[in-house]
Formats: C-alpha cells, sequence, structure tokens
C-alpha cells in the first residue's frame, strides 16, 4: 500500500476513535470544533507516516520548531513537548495536544492551526509529539 494511502488511512483510523470515544453519532473527522482538551485517543492508531508527517509539518510549515525548539526542548517563548508536567495540554493527552494545536493557548503566543495548517495536519503533528513525549521517538 503506498504511504499516502497508509497515512489517510491512518488519519481515518484515529478520526474514527476519536468519533467513538466523544460518541459522536458518525465518524467525523477530527477537524471539528467539538474535540475537547483532555479527551484520550487510541495512541495505538499513530503510524509510522503519520509520525513522519507531523515532524515534516511541525519544522516546516507549521512554524512549531521556531518556538518549542528543533529537538522539542522549549525555550524562552514556548516549553518543552517532550516528557513533563503538561500545564496546556493536560497530561499531554494525545487528545489534549490535538486541542491546543487546534484552539491555540490563549494569553500566549500559541496560535490555533499555526503556520495556517488544517486539522488533518495537525492530527500528525499531534501524533508526532504524543510520539515524541511519550514513546522517546526522536524529534
Amino acid at each position: 500500500m503506498p504511504s499516502s494511502t497508509r497515512r489517510a488511512v491512518g488519519v481515518i483510523v484515529l478520526a474514527t476513535v476519536v468519533a467513538g470515544i466523544n460518541g459522536w453519532a458518525s465518524p467525523a473527522p477530527i477537524a471539528t470544533s467539538r474535540a475537547r482538551q483532555g479527551t484520550a485517543l487510541d495512541t495505538n492508531a499513530i503510524t509510522p507516516e503519520m509520525i513522519a508527517a507531523g515532524r515534516r509539518i511541525f519544522h516546516g510549515k507549521g512554524g512549531c520548531s521556531a518556538c518549542h525548539g528543533m529537538n522539542l526542548e522549549g525555550g524562552p517563548v514556548a516549553p518543552t513537548l517532550k516528557q513533563h508536567s503538561w500545564k496546556d495540554a493536560k497530561d499531554g493527552d494525545l487528545g489534549a495536544i490535538f486541542y491546543v494545536d487546534t484552539h491555540g493557548v490563549t494569553g500566549t503566543v500559541m496560535v490555533a492551526h499555526p503556520g495556517g495548517i488544517s486539522d488533518a495536519e495537525a492530527t500528525n503533528v499531534a501524533a508526532y509529539i504524543w510520539s515524541v513525549s511519550h514513546r522517546g521517538t526522536k524529534p
């Protein structure tokens, strides 16, 4: 199966998991305003392709590394995204990270959809950040 197909299937699987957890009537894309901070997702749905796509977006289009650092170490403007005591993305849950990616953090420079990323791209960024902070994936 081509990697673009596997990536699309991964996004659909993750969206279906979100839909089931949140009790939505039908499997809707993760990209909805109904996403809630702190929603636990099935992290087993994260694929290597999603992580690679998230890494590219984080270090490219999303511009995330400008504030969070090339190795997700944080800096004067933004916190580390490695394993730590999470403040805005409650407990570092995948759903909470996605929520921050898509809603921003009031009173900070963290905006919703940084760099104009789509919700599907935010899904991959969240998968990348979660994998680095919880599985030790290389930034």
